[in-house]
This record gives C-alpha cells, structure tokens and sequence, in this order.
C-alpha cells in the first residue's frame, strides 16, 4: 500500500510526531510511505534528518514568493509565539492575496506530488486547507482531526467554509480522542458515523526505561546541578495553551528545601510570556529552559526526572505524556481533554498552580515501594498506545476505505 501523509506544520509538533510513529512502523510491514510538510528552512538539530531523505519527505520550502506577494513563513492555525515561526504569523493575518497565493502554491506542490507518488490512501492531518484543496481536486483522502484545527477553525473565519467543505468531502474522519469527535461532529456538522477514534501512541523503542548516568546527561545540557536534585520534565511549546505559566506560578509555592529543579523541552520566547505575568507571582529559579531536543534527548531527560508535568489549557490527546510515561514517570495533568483519560499519576483543575505544586509534592514524598508502582503502572497503561498497536488500527481503516472504493 502507499500511503501519502500530509501535515499542516513541520517537524516537532504532535501531528509530525504521530505520522513518525506511523511512518515507522508502516516501513517494517513493507508499505511505501511519502510525508508532506512544510518548513521555513530554520537551523535546527535534526534538520538534516529530513532533509538528507527525499524518498521519504517531500518538504515545501518557505518563503514563498509570487510576483510581489511574499509569504515569508509558513503561517499558524493560531497564534503562539513559536521561534518555528519567527513571524509569528497566522493565517488570520494573511491578507487575502497572500491567501490565495498560499493555496495556489499548495495545490501546485501537491498536485506533483500525487502525480507522481500515485498514493492509495491520501491522509491529510488537520482539517484544514490542503485536506480543502485535496477535496476540490476530486481526489479521495481522509482526514485526522487533532484538535489544534478546531482551535484554528474557532480563531478564523476564513476557513470556516473551507474545512467545514473538507470534513464533509472525507470519506472518513479520524478523531485522536473523544473530545476531538465532538468537536467535529459540532463544529462541522459531520455524522458521528463518519467518525473514527484511534487514539495517537508513541515509539516504544525510544520512550522506555534506560539506566543513564544522571549528571552525564545533565553535563551535556549544559546544566550544573548535583546529583540528588529532584528533576521533574516539561516537553512542550512554551505557551499558555501548554501552561508554561502555571508552572511559573507552581515553581514560586514549592518549597526550595524540596531541591526540585524543572527540565522544560520545547521552542518559545519565555521572556513574553513572563512580560503578561505579575513579576511577584512566579519564579524562574531552578527552571532550565533547553530548547527543542530530538526524541532521544527527550528520552534521556525523562529517564533521569523524577517525574514529568502537563498543565496544559487545551489538549487533543497529549502525546507527550504517553512518551514520560513510557520512561516510566509518574504525571501530573489537567483535565483538559485529553490526558487525564490514561495518565497514571495526578490529574488537576485546568490553570491552578496551587493544585500542580500540591500535587508534585504528594508524589516526590510518596514511599518508595508507592513509586515504583505508580512507574510500573505508567509504563504498563503507555505500552497500550504503543507505535505498532495504532498502526494496526490505522491498516484497517485504510484497508475498509479501498475495499469499499474496490466494491
């Protein structure tokens, strides 16, 4: 089967990590596999990952430049500072020539893309324009909602009708949760038929518990701590939607005596989301902001926490918490969602810190032999989402949609 997996953004984000996932596990079994994303061409760690490998991503360069209209970046579904996006800009702020030229470039680079990969299955990630132009062109595809969409469809009206027509051209709509079924069935009207859960998983082979040398790890960050600090994980873009904040505010109620030290993985400019914050109202100490880290980096930094946090506002599913949990951390999530229908640790109240720092505590004091279940369990309950089970549920839905093109 070839399957042509289309993505709104670029590396880094939690529908890129899914397709990954997918990707990999899709490659083992013998399928053929074409990833379509854009990128702005920024420097970063893992760039010549993607770029060394054109039979597997097909990458759309940024700026795009016609006549004298310039798209200099690709744009956002929302706004959230992201140095990704060095513009910051949304497609909101597109004006309506640079709209349409952004379409007309999109249409033109998957119009040869298709020609010539030829794809069974066309799954577009996000309902959103490519999955709109992929309906106008007459093509078969269907569509993975994530919920960053939906956010996007509320912020935008401009391409309300559009997704609204993509959703109802699908022949089917993948959902990563249940909030993000109801959702679409509101926001776009789709029959709950139409509708398939097939919640995201992560790579196992990566998230798992590795015996590391702590302060090696914390050398190679950069980070001069000892060796009996207590390390809690953040992965996540620094914005509020991911409540970088409510950590902010968490970090000033712990007690220092505790030696807890926050590791925080993910792009963003903390200094703007700290100039909208009561400068006596957070804290910055002990807080190590390391930037945009490979998966296995990631990994690493989670097998030498002790825990790891997600006060997210908003959540479609939380990938990221399936990854700690399978390096075998406890959580501490909102219930915003999505996470707190499997992670295994402290579910709490969107936007408190006083209930994140609560909850930190009550597990860095937990007695030894509660820890170790609570790790135990995280690692248990995260093997049931992993790559190679989520990719047997995706074969079928694909196998059902060319069965019933083939009847």
């Amino acid at each position: 089967m070839k399957i042509l997996f289309i993505n709104t953004g670029p590396w880094g984000t939690g529908s890129f990590t899914i397709i990954q996932c997918l990707t990999k596990e899709l490659l083992k079994l013998g399928h053929q596999v074409k990833i379509f994303f854009p990128d702005a061409n920024y420097e970063s760690i893992d760039k010549d990952e993607y770029y060394s490998n054109p039979d597997l991503y097909h990458i759309w360069k940024f700026p795009i430049i016609s006549n004298t209209i310039e798209i200099p970046t690709f744009p956002l579904m929302i706004t959230d500072p992201h140095p990704r996006n060095p513009h910051g800009l949304t497609f909101k702020e597109l004006t309506d020539a640079q709209l349409l030229v952004y379409e007309q470039e999109l249409k033109k680079e998957l119009s040869e893309l298709i020609t010539t990969f030829n794809p069974d299955i066309i799954d577009c990630h996000h309902i959103w324009y490519a999955s709109w132009i992929i309906h106008q062109m007459g093509l078969d595809y269907l569509v993975t909602a994530h919920h960053s969409d939906q956010l996007g469809f509320r912020f935008d009206h401009r391409v309300r009708k559009k997704a609204t027509a993509a959703a109802l051209g699908a022949q089917k709509i993948i959902a990563i949760s249940e909030m993000v079924q109801h959702e679409v069935m509101r926001l776009y009207h789709v029959d709950e038929n139409k509708i398939i859960i097939s919640d995201n998983g992560y790579d196992p082979d990566i998230y798992k518990i590795k015996s590391l040398d702590k302060q090696d790890i914390l050398h190679k960050l950069g980070i001069n701590i000892n060796s009996t600090s207590n390390i809690i994980s953040f992965a996540g873009k620094l914005s509020k939607t991911k409540g970088i904040d409510i950590l902010l505010r968490a970090n000033k109620l712990l007690d220092p005596s505790l030696n807890i030290h926050f590791i925080v993985m993910g792009t963003g400019d903390i200094e703007n989301i700290c100039q909208k914050m009561e400068s006596d109202s957070y804290s910055l100490d002990n807080i190590h902001f390391v930037g945009h880290q490979t998966p296995e980096c990631v990994a690493n930094i989670h097998n030498i926490s002790m825990l790891s946090i997600m006060p997210s506002r908003s959540e479609g599913f939380g990938i990221s918490a399936l990854e700690a949990m399978g390096c075998g951390l406890p959580m501490v999530v909102t219930r915003c969602g999505g996470p707190e229908h499997f992670a295994i640790g402290k579910n709490i109240d969107v936007g408190s810190a006083e209930q994140l720092a609560d909850a930190i505590v009550e597990i860095l004091k937990l007695p030894s032999v509660e820890y170790q279940k609570l790790r135990e369990e995280a690692v248990r309950v995260a093997r049931k989402y992993s790559s190679e089970a989520i990719t047997q549920k995706r074969l079928e839905i694909y196998d059902s949609i060319i069965s019933a093109k083939n009847v």
